[in-house]
């Protein structure tokens, strides 16, 4: 059977005849383009929400540590070390709390001790996301205490810039030349703002030290980008949030005892203290913490779909919020070359965003030949992370459609409600991981049976060979070869 279409251009009459197979491939195309579509605009969302939250918080640690209603101000004003330590000590401690908090509320406890008990790999990746992460931290902290928190954020906006070299190289991203003229404009923009700022020299002798802290938060922060996103190959996002700060505080709680332990007298406590005495204080640092958990649960989001590079890139629009924000607040007034600055940044930043919203299929330039090689589960399998558990059952089975993968995985919940919520996770993870390159869609057809929701693309995965290798270099499956291979014994 076939259907007749026509169309006129001016006086040429154009006739198509398309069969219904070609009208059903030509929907499915359509389907698979706008999913595509949707994941990359999810990920700017989730990225640019991030940016907001991280702009508006440092708002309020300017107030924080500024303003003369509060306790601990002289020693805020004496020693920004130590209110950079203390403020990273409570804030991640806080933060931490909160993630676990909302991992409870989520039903994601679970998760969190899977994430630790994964594999030594993996735990090595969370210890240098809480390493780097903890030192940029501490670093912005410290300098927003130096020079002001303006400086704090936008002295550190090249991040995207080392986070997309580290992808390229490592992770195998795809950086366009289209992405590289928009970085070129953040660097540009970034380094207008930083060098003026050192020749100025408003602070004397901070400015200097509160440039090499820019430095450092930025290599910290680039570092901890790529390095969340490998983890998140395995374990979704906000147990590796969580997982990240639990390490973390466990350090920085670490260091607070030893500090105490060695001068009693210190001012980290004293500073502590005091700043625990201020109910208000208390409660300005919880609302930061709030926002902050929530910043990184969408910025590392961001990276599961559409990549580290462009997930580090949107989330820079924080100088620019933080530069908003300060003016409506009448915190400080920006100098018109800062103005400037932000401008090319904020221009590079949706440069990048218009070229990568017409990009489709996987962000990383990896072998994505069907695997053929089939994976046993052993006992060990269910303590793995849930993520880490459907690329292994895909392994395991070869192709299934996405919709038998969430049957199988959601046939014990009894809540029709919470089955249907599960159901949508599970698809979210799979599409996660086609757009990283561990699974493959081999085949794919409309839902017209309403299997997660008519109208909505159904996929027939299979792992591919680069999620078969990752797999077995983070320590889930062993003895990679042509037969058979088992599970990870190494919980």
């Amino acid at each position: 059977m076939k259907i007749f279409q026509s169309c006129f251009f001016g006086s040429d009459r154009c006739v198509v005849y398309l069969t219904i197979p070609e009208r059903r491939h030509m929907k499915i195309g359509g389907l698979k383009e706008r999913q595509n579509r949707v994941c990359y605009n999810w990920g700017f969302q989730f990225a640019l929400w991030c940016a907001i939250l991280w702009g508006a918080c440092y708002q309020l640690l300017e107030i924080l540590i500024s303003d003369e209603r509060f306790l601990h101000i002289e020693i805020a004003k004496r020693n920004p070390y130590v209110t950079g330590t203390v403020l990273a000590i409570v804030l991640t401690s806080f933060i931490a709390l909160f993630a676990v908090i909302w991992a409870a509320v989520t039903g994601d406890i679970k998760e969190i001790r899977k994430g630790i008990l994964s594999s030594r790999k993996i735990n090595v990746y969370f210890l240098i996301e809480a390493l780097a992460g903890g030192l940029a931290a501490w670093a912005t902290y410290v300098t927003a205490g130096l020079l002001n928190t303006m400086f704090a954020v936008f002295g550190v906006m090249f991040y995207p810039i080392l986070g997309a070299v580290i992808a390229k190289k490592w992770l195998r991203e795809k950086v366009s030349s289209k992405t590289r003229v928009g970085m070129g404009m953040i660097l540009i923009g970034w380094g207008l703002f930083y060098f003026q700022t050192i020749a100025g020299g408003d602070w004397g002798g901070n400015t200097w030290v509160g440039a090499a802290l820019g430095i450092i938060t930025g290599i910290g922060w680039g570092v901890e980008g790529a390095i969340a996103s490998k983890v998140m190959d395995m374990v979704d996002s906000d147990s590796n949030v969580a997982v990240r700060f639990l390490y973390e505080a466990v350090i920085w709680v670490a260091i607070f005892l030893l500090i105490t332990l060695v001068i009693p007298e210190n001012e980290v406590w004293l500073y502590m203290r005091l700043l625990f005495q201020d109910l208000r204080a208390v409660l300005m640092l919880a609302v930061i913490a709030l926002a902050l958990t929530f910043n990184y649960f969408s910025w590392y989001r961001s990276f599961t779909l559409m990549g580290v590079t462009e997930g580090l890139v949107i989330s820079n629009t924080s100088g620019f919020v933080t530069v908003l924000t300060g003016m409506l607040l009448a915190v400080f007034m920006p100098a018109w070359t800062d103005i400037i600055a932000c401008l090319l940044m904020i221009s590079g930043i949706f440069w990048i965003y218009w070229y990568g919203i017409s990009r489709t299929g996987v962000f990383r330039e990896v072998d994505l030949t069907p695997c053929v090689k089939r994976t046993p589960m052993t006992g060990n399998y269910e303590e793995l992370p849930l993520k880490a558990r459907i690329l292994i059952f895909i392994a395991s089975n070869g192709p299934i459609w996405d919709f038998e993968v969430a049957n199988l995985f959601s046939e014990d919940i009894i809540s029709v409600k919470k089955r249907c919520r599960y159901r949508n996770r599970l698809r979210t993870y799979m599409i996660e991981s086609c757009a990283s390159g561990f699974l493959v869609s081999i085949e794919d057809d409309i839902d017209e049976m309403g299997k997660f929701e008519k109208g909505k693309l159904l996929s027939r995965y299979q792992i591919t060979e680069y999620g078969y290798k990752q797999l077995t270099e983070s320590g889930f499956i062993l003895n990679f070869d042509k037969t058979t291979t088992s599970i990870s014994g190494e919980l």
